[in-house]
């Protein structure tokens, strides 16, 4: 991970240092907060002004939060990219930067997993996003119909004001998803490097021997490194985590209702794409941050099940301290309201299905 992978308007990449190149970036910036943010506004107001009913509500609230979502993280991104950047950096610094031939092997594998992720993360959003965009090309197109609801301060019922309108629109939901996309991969890759981390420092510890002391230390402020680089992520990407855990609950809910009121295929086929992103991304979040849980408690079986008997009293010392850390795991959380992890993952769906039997009643009560 690079400060090169990123961008999305978010910042500057980091090869742009003339004074033109970062007025121009920064004009990018701007330009796309504000196509984003004004497309979210109009959604807004069409609940406030043109929403009638059930099944109205339902077709704008399923997609609005994504791009109020995706919006927001680019806003706090921007707000927070120094100390994201900073924990960028930081990966290719002591203790995290890799020494032996081993922990590059180990660091290349974790790479190749962030890299797979984020491939078949943005695979799946593009083919939702196109299928949206050639579905409603064929469907809405010619009738005029906006593919997105949204309240609009003038009449796009003429051709070129329906053209823009439509392309719009198309051009916001492209850079939401891709700013979703962007977003998660980011913090699934923290998550997975903190994973990597703990593998290597287990390198590091079966290579320790006895009357090492000061290899034996360096572990140990590995060990406290990792832990206060998940804090510092955690921090930066708290706000985030608690948006998007509530936005996905709403969102899941209202597309497992859209999904039992379609009867066109193509919009069937559209939500199901859908949902499968939505359900992705949060998925991403809690399966990672539950695997780095369960690493960190298991370094204590590592460092038991090493040759520790042959240690000295100051090595024993140093072990016992490790071991006592690891009995309190890392563990991200939503603003510390909810624990990102699998139960947090099922405790989501069984809400957002309550949610969805609940509107199912109110339709037909």
């Amino acid at each position: 991970m690079n400060r090169a992978h990123i961008g999305g308007g978010c910042w500057l990449p980091p090869s742009w240092t003339s004074p033109i190149k970062k007025l121009l970036y920064n004009l990018f910036t701007l330009i796309v907060w504000l196509i984003v943010h004004t497309h979210v506004t109009a959604q807004i107001l069409d609940i406030i002004i043109n929403v009638e009913n059930q099944d109205d509500f339902s077709d704008n609230i399923y997609i609005t939060p994504t791009i109020l979502i995706g919006g927001f993280k680019m806003t706090i991104l921007v707000i927070y990219r120094k100390g994201i950047l900073s924990l960028i950096d930081d990966l290719h610094t002591k203790p995290f930067i890799t020494v032996t031939e081993e922990e590059v092997r180990i660091q290349r594998r974790f790479n190749r997993i962030i890299e797979r992720n984020a491939i078949v993360y943005l695979v799946l959003v593009l083919a939702c996003v196109m299928w949206i965009s050639v579905r409603s090309f064929f469907t809405d197109f010619t009738d005029r119909k906006l593919t997105l609801r949204a309240w609009l301060p003038y009449d796009y019922s003429k051709q070129w004001s329906y053209t823009f309108t439509y392309v719009y629109q198309m051009i916001t939901s492209m850079s939401t998803c891709l700013m979703n996309v962007g977003c998660d991969s980011l913090f699934s890759g923290f998550l997975i490097h903190i994973y990597g981390q703990f593998e290597i420092l287990e390198e590091r510890l079966k290579n320790v021997e006895q009357g090492q002391i000061h290899l034996a230390k360096q572990c140990a402020k590995h060990h406290y490194q990792i832990y206060k680089y998940a804090k510092r992520v955690n921090r930066e990407f708290s706000v985030i985590m608690f948006s998007q855990f509530c936005v996905s609950s709403f969102t899941v809910c209202f597309n497992f209702y859209r999904m039992s009121q379609v009867t066109m295929i193509s919009l069937m086929v559209e939500t199901v794409l859908y949902a499968a992103c939505m359900l992705t991304e949060i998925l991403y979040y809690c399966w990672y941050s539950n695997e780095v849980k369960l690493k960190s408690l298991e370094l204590s079986d590592v460092i038991f099940r090493s040759d520790w008997t042959s240690w000295d009293t100051r090595a024993t010392k140093i072990l016992l301290t490790i071991m006592n850390r690891a009995t309190k795991p890392i563990e991200f959380t939503s603003i510390y309201l909810v624990s990102l992890n699998l139960d947090s993952f099922m405790a989501l769906m069984k809400t957002s299905y309550s949610m969805f039997n609940l509107l199912q009643q109110t339709k037909y009560a």
